[in-house]
């Protein structure tokens, strides 16, 4: 989406495009949540998120020295956790009305969050029932009143640490709705 500037009309910072879609929606605080390969202490697992791999003694030298290894380690680590994610049980049917591109989302959540707050997001978008694992940065909150679900605070958030292939799919997936949603008004 291109941006546009003029005296009639707000700059454009979109990047991808927004559709209103029902979908299954687990939200958790990042300090909540297990890293890559390593299980929840509580039986529910789908909160999967990626570690910070330089935390790890000499990733940074194997990165710089070694670029395609630490490539193997990126897909590696992602597939672990993509096999996690599959291996948690997926809602049968959507849990939460939201707004959603492939950079954020809006949506409500009875957790309060803070601005600035990274928390641990799984999506299940329908009917195709794909998970989607990624970790978001709050923007704002209770701004949001397209989402709206009774005294549940609202939450704008920008999807950091998200995969090609999750953003990728969650952007066909909103082109799809908006198809045929524009097909249903002809």
């Amino acid at each position: 989406m291109q941006t546009h500037e003029s005296a009639e009309s707000p700059i454009e910072r979109r990047r991808y495009v927004r559709v209103q879609d029902a979908v299954g929606l687990h939200v958790q605080r990042l300090t909540d949540l297990p890293a890559a390969g390593q299980f929840a202490k509580t039986p529910e697992r789908s909160g999967v998120r990626k570690r910070d791999k330089y935390d790890i003694k000499g990733y940074a030298e194997v990165r710089r020295d070694f670029p395609a290894v630490a490539t193997y380690i990126d897909d590696l680590e992602e597939r672990i956790r993509q096999l996690l994610l599959d291996g948690d049980e997926a809602p049968a049917a959507p849990s939460h009305k939201v707004s959603l591109s492939a950079g954020g989302i809006n949506f409500t959540d009875k957790t309060l969050l803070h601005p600035g707050e990274l928390i641990g997001i799984t999506l299940t978008l329908f009917p195709t029932g794909q998970r989607i694992g990624t970790d978001a940065r709050i923007l704002a909150g209770n701004d949001a009143p397209e989402v709206a679900k009774g005294d549940e605070p609202s939450y704008r958030a920008i999807f950091v640490r998200m995969s090609d292939s999750d953003r990728a799919a969650v952007d066909e997936h909103v082109k799809k709705l908006l198809d045929k949603r524009a097909a249903l008004q002809d």
